[in-house]
């Protein structure tokens, strides 16, 4: 496959001649001047393909169902959001049958046929009851290396959240790391002591900043303040419920750390109504998901506008929201060849127009999404 463009985000933003060359899934160069029998991409914005490092669902498929048929869904509807690459997350589901479902979709992984999903993030599981938000608090447990270990065994877990202010906790999350597992802080009512311990035991991302966690407080700075003054990368559902609208703008302070996440349940992208996130019923008006008490329960964002939010409410460039949306959260998870554009990486693209609309999604040097 070749790429005509003259607008890339690299994520830096470049302007020019260019002809990228794909094969095998990778970009093998990146050389001024058009190539014949190219796809056409001047008349938009070539930018990385997306990576959302916590989605729960999307088109009417949440991945806490446990099948092939789910997965397969979510990938298939992500792509035409600009999504390249995803963490399915689960919440809280009993332990066998969560250990099951690792275990049983890990080796669909690779036989998605659109957006990627590279791994499992489990958000359910080693949190705190008094900050379960729309998960059944019900099926937390108390952290463990031991339970930790018939996770990462059972298949490709790639992320977990952890409340490190729980028993075994910092252990845990030690073992984790050892593990090469990326651990995230959330659904907590950790202190300021204890998320820095985390952070020196491996913790590197903290779980949708703000949500499910203790306000900031001047003289008990707690995971907020560990945000600010601990190099984590910070997850950011940008969807203008889960935070004011003028939060984007302290959170363009610390952009280089940005992870824009969507959170996103089965409802993303449906009509207004009834669905499912775990075993919970959930509702949307078609802004935001929520359980029938009021409750908050995930989103429904996409990636694509994720972006146009940050540059709307936070002041942020396009080339730092797209940085938000692909390089940083893929280096968040150790990936270097997801979320940039250079040789050896993967040839992972979105083709945004003007309005910063999707056209067409690339993964691995396929066209999974063409709307042009």
């Amino acid at each position: 496959m070749k790429i005509n463009a003259e607008r890339l985000l690299t994520p830096e933003f470049v302007e020019g001649k260019f002809c990228i060359e794909e094969k095998d899934g990778i970009i093998t160069e990146i050389k001024k001047g058009f190539c014949e029998d190219a796809i056409d991409g001047t008349h938009f914005y070539v930018a990385p393909g997306f990576v959302d490092v916590h989605i729960h669902g999307f088109g009417g498929a949440d991945i806490s169902a446990g099948t092939e048929e789910a997965l397969f869904k979510i990938s298939e509807e992500l792509a035409k959001t600009g999504t390249t690459d995803f963490l399915p997350t689960f919440v809280s589901l009993p332990f066998k049958e969560l250990k099951k479902i690792v275990s049983s979709l890990t080796p669909s992984l690779k036989k998605a046929k659109g957006s990627s999903p590279f791994g499992f993030h489990i958000e359910g599981g080693f949190v705190n009851k008094k900050k379960c938000g729309a998960m059944n608090p019900n099926y937390f447990l108390e952290p463990s290396p031991a339970l930790a270990e018939e996770l990462v065994s059972a298949g490709k877990v790639k992320m977990f959240t952890v409340a490190p202010e729980l028993p075994n906790a910092l252990e845990t999350i030690s073992f984790l790391h050892k593990k090469n597992v990326f651990i995230s802080i959330g659904h907590t009512e950790t202190n300021f002591e204890t998320a820095q311990n985390a952070f020196f035991k491996g913790a590197n991302s903290i779980t949708h900043l703000f949500n499910a966690m203790p306000h900031f407080h001047h003289r008990n700075t707690g995971l907020i303040g560990a945000a600010f003054s601990l190099p984590f990368y910070l997850q950011f559902i940008g969807d203008g419920v889960h935070t004011s609208k003028e939060v984007f703008k302290i959170m363009h302070l610390v952009k280089e750390r940005l992870v824009l996440i969507t959170d996103c349940t089965e409802a993303g992208g449906m009509p207004k109504g009834k669905y499912m996130l775990g075993d919970y019923e959930i509702f949307t008006d078609g802004i935001s998901a929520r359980l029938e008490n009021g409750t908050l329960a995930g989103s429904v964002l996409t990636m694509d506008r994720g972006v146009r939010n940050l540059i709307r409410f936070g002041g942020f460039s396009l080339e730092e929201a797209v940085r938000a949306a692909a390089k940083t959260p893929a280096d968040s998870v150790g990936e270097e060849k997801l979320g940039r554009i250079k040789e050896g990486a993967f040839a992972n693209f979105a083709f945004l127009d003007d309005n910063l609309e999707v056209k067409m999604t690339i993964s691995k040097g396929r066209v999974i999404y063409d709307g042009r």
